[in-house]
């Protein structure tokens, strides 16, 4: 009994290993070519997180262009 548990021991440490030195990249049918590019850079960092001015005006322009998408869009 005690080897199981020696075995499952090395297997518990060995499978963290993997993880922690990320050599497992599990694939969910989704190839990362590395080509994706966010539209802006981020926000400026503060204190106390992000500036609020820039987080609002970027809630502004995601809902104009939610609206915007949603008034194209043909009823069925």
């Amino acid at each position: 009994m005690t080897f199981l548990f020696v075995i499952l021991a090395i297997l518990v440490i060995a499978g963290a290993a993997v993880l922690i030195t990320g050599r497992f990249t599990p694939s969910f049918g989704i190839e990362n070519t590395g080509d994706y590019k966010p539209n802006s850079q981020g926000f400026d960092v503060t204190i106390r997180g992000y500036r609020m001015d820039e987080v609002d005006q970027k809630i502004a322009l995601l809902e104009s262009r939610i609206t915007e998408l949603e008034s194209s869009r043909k009823p069925q």
